[in-house]
């Protein structure tokens, strides 16, 4: 974790996933990948949640959401101070990156 990495809008290529987050699911509705940001070392944390929109319809479950093996997104949220961040970003060091899901698949 450190201060002293500032703030920048960083986006590291599809061609290098990350690999080292933990993942867990959280229940039937969400699941969270845990790990350190590539951009500040910082611990972050990315969460995909079922979310009901109201006006949109029925959710969209989980459930076949990873069953692709593909990489996901994430942007670093991580809670530490950034130097230039600005005010309307409440947290992260501006990196975006992919994570590989594990080999294993999710057990949703």
């Amino acid at each position: 974790m450190s201060a002293t990495v500032p703030y920048e809008d960083k986006r590291f290529p599809l061609t290098q996933p990350v690999t080292t987050f933990l993942w867990e699911v959280r229940g039937p509705d969400r699941v969270e990948a845990t790990g350190e940001c590539p951009g500040c070392r910082c611990v972050t944390v990315k969460v995909w949640k079922e979310i009901q929109y109201v006006t949109k319809g029925p959710a969209k479950p989980l459930r076949g959401l990873f069953d692709d093996g593909e990489p996901r997104l994430a942007m670093c949220e991580c809670q530490t101070w950034h130097v230039n961040r600005p005010d309307q970003v409440p947290d992260g060091c501006g990196a975006s990156f992919w994570l590989a899901p594990p080999p294993q698949g999710l057990s949703l």
